[in-house]
């Protein structure tokens, strides 16, 4: 299966403005937005932007899904149960949750025997699918269309109040 709701010749979805604040407070789930998109070459407030192949903002994409999946016991299910809510398969969303695991335990892909054979490979098309699983014996990831549409929306659609405390950035020392 791919997919079918992230891809990139779809328009962009609603996203989260992020604009910077006098105070400096922030929740982390704005911060964290503002950097990945950053890293992926798109507008900080807005997200607008085509994104780029950036490991780093792909790594900080899967920091806001980790975020956005909850703090329950049983990091795999929470993670499957946030893809598969918000129209992933159950197989991609397995691939994702592998993919976010190799790329913050060790900034790597998955091996073949851990994504039931397939290689993971990564893209800066911005006119692929955010996972494309079509092809036998791979998943291709492309990076921009995965942080810029499929990251985007699942954020957009988090509850308001999914963390109150805030961060302040600008601290005197």
């Amino acid at each position: 299966m791919t997919t079918q709701l992230d891809h990139g010749s779809d328009p962009a979805p609603p996203m989260l403005r992020c604009e910077l604040r006098a105070s400096n407070l922030y929740p982390s789930l704005v911060l964290a937005l503002r950097d990945m998109r950053q890293a992926n070459g798109r507008d900080l407030v807005t997200g607008d932007g085509r994104g780029n192949e950036s490991w780093i903002g792909l790594s900080l994409g899967m920091v806001i899904l980790d975020t956005l999946s909850g703090s329950s016991n049983g990091v795999r299910a929470r993670w499957e149960l946030l893809l598969t809510s918000h129209g992933i398969t159950q197989e991609d969303a397995r691939i994702i949750y592998k993919l976010r695991c190799s790329l913050l335990h060790g900034y790597g892909l998955p091996r073949p025997n851990s994504v039931s054979g397939r290689n993971v490979l990564l893209t800066s098309d911005v006119a692929a699918h955010a996972i494309d699983t079509s092809t036998s014996g791979r998943a291709l990831v492309s990076v921009p269309v995965f942080c810029g549409r499929l990251v985007e929306r699942i954020a957009a659609a988090a509850p308001q109040n999914w963390d109150t405390s805030l961060i302040d950035t600008d601290v005197a020392a």
